[in-house]
This record gives C-alpha cells, structure tokens and sequence, in this order.
C-alpha cells in the first residue's frame, strides 16, 4: 500500500514524485515507457522553472550534462530587435534548454534517490476503484503477461494532454479552445546562437535555442489554418519560413541538421478540475 502512486514519469510526474518522497510519503511512480527516452515536445525551461531546479538540487546536473545556461534573448516582433543581456539572478540564468531524455531522467533519478519507487516499461490498463474513489492501478510490464496491482491513499494522472486517469474519471474541462497553431521542429550542429532568439512574422513564430551536445534547437509555429499545407513537405515550408528572419536563416542554412523533423497540430488548449473526493485524483 503506497500513500501515492504517480502515472506518468515525465516532468511532472518525475517531480511530484521528488517533493512528496522528500516529505516522507510512499511514493511509487509508474511510466510505459523506458528511460533514459526523448519524446517530441518543447523543452526550453524559462520564468520561475530555473529556480524551482535548483531549489530542488538538480540544476548543477543540467548544466553539467552539456546544455548552456541562456542568459541572452532577442525578441524580434519585426520592427527592431530587442536584446537583453546577462540576465543571470542569484547564479541562475534566464534560461536552461535541455533534451528531454536529459531532463526526465534526472528528475526522475532524484525521486528515486529521495525514496520513491520507480517502475518503468509498465502500462496501466485500469484504474482501481472502490466506493467510487481511486484507489490504485492495475498493469502490466512490458513483455510479462503477469497483471499487478498497486493500492494507493490517492493516484495521481500525469500522463499528459490524453491522461488515461483523466479518461477513467471522466475529468471536466473547462476554457477549452481547439489547437490554434501547429508546430514542427529540428535539431541542427554548427550554428551559432546568441542564447534564446524568438522572431514573429507573418503569423508565424519562430524561435531557437542552444541545447545538449552543442546541438541549436529551431522551432517554426504556423497558424493551424496552414497544417494541411505544411506538413506536405514539412522541410520546404520550414525552410520558407525560416526566411522571413535572414540572420536565423543563413545561419541555419551553414549548418547540418541532425535529427528529423519533429512535430504536432494535436496541441488543444484547456484547463482540466482536479477531481475529488481525496483518492479521486
């Protein structure tokens, strides 16, 4: 019997799992899939993310696993560039752009250190239920037919927009607003970037960032009335975009890109209620 149980060990997951194993909680958290692993989203850590880092005492190991602190960011609306410099407080800087295998694994490597129980490869097929609260998990691991079942005081869902805990409850939404962008991105070697550059033109949003292996990371957001048309051919149109900002552009054009191109028009916008009674979570 755990006091939690956590589904999903991503960001969010990784870390409640972290503060409520440090206050003492029985904590096991669960994710289908295995760690270290990338997965396609955005992963530029800004506002209060930095400090929250390194309160929780893994910001040095951020830095140290080769992803620069970003203490410059341009924002150019298409009138003039604005420019801030050092922008560093109390040794943290405006900014950390690490890969998400980076980061997922070391939070969840701190929740484990902190005494929380972590399995990964293991998919939840059902959700335990008992006087119409949530009282545990039932699944499976990867390759084992065996089923296993986990008993918690409150099961928490951070498995994402399409949250199966969410599904099993049927949690409200609320200020929901269908997908107003769609997004791609790369990763490219030899191109140099003065820390976070954002550009906005045409509807269109454009920004990069340095991240892990000296790799610059470029994102190209487009108004959701033109995913039909982007992603025909996704590298022409991000190309394309890419010119409407000519520095960014013929920077990127003298490097190498990495990786393929990554990306979604599956980003709707709402709030979902926290559901209870206590263990209806």
């Amino acid at each position: 019997m755990f006091d939690v149980i956590v589904v999903g060990a991503r960001c969010g997951g990784a870390a409640t799992a972290l503060l409520l194993a440090r206050k003492g909680f029985k904590v096991l958290v669960v994710d289908r899939a295995r760690f270290p692993s990338e997965i396609p989203r955005g992963h530029f850590i800004q506002r209060q993310g930095p400090k929250l880092l390194q309160r929780w005492g893994v910001l040095d190991e951020i830095v140290n696993s080769g992803c620069p602190p970003v203490t410059t960011i341009t924002t150019d609306l298409g009138d003039f560039p604005l420019k801030g410099t050092d922008l560093v407080c109390d040794g943290v800087a405006l900014g950390y752009g690490p890969r998400r295998r980076v980061l997922d694994t070391i939070l969840i490597e701190a929740a484990i250190s902190s005494g929380a129980e972590f399995r990964e490869s293991f998919s939840v097929d059902d959700y335990l239920s008992e006087g119409g609260a949530i009282t545990g998990i039932r699944g499976r691991l990867h390759g084992n037919t065996t089923e296993i079942s986990e008993r918690a005081r409150i099961t928490v869902g951070a498995d994402g927009r399409n949250s199966s805990l969410a599904r099993a409850i049927s949690a409200p939404v609320y200020e929901q607003v269908a997908a107003l962008t769609c997004w791609y991105f790369s990763y490219w070697s030899g191109v140099p970037l003065d820390g976070l550059e954002i550009y906005y033109r045409d509807c269109k949003a454009l920004f990069a960032f340095p991240t892990n292996d000296g790799l610059a990371a470029v994102f190209v957001a487009w108004p959701i009335s033109e995913f039909p048309c982007v992603r025909q051919n996704i590298q022409e149109r991000f190309m394309k975009a890419l010119e409407a900002a000519p520095n960014l552009e013929a920077r990127i054009r003298a490097g190498k890109r990495e990786e393929r191109f990554y990306g979604t028009a599956d980003v709707p916008n709402f709030y979902r209620k926290p559901y209870g009674p206590v263990g209806r979570w």
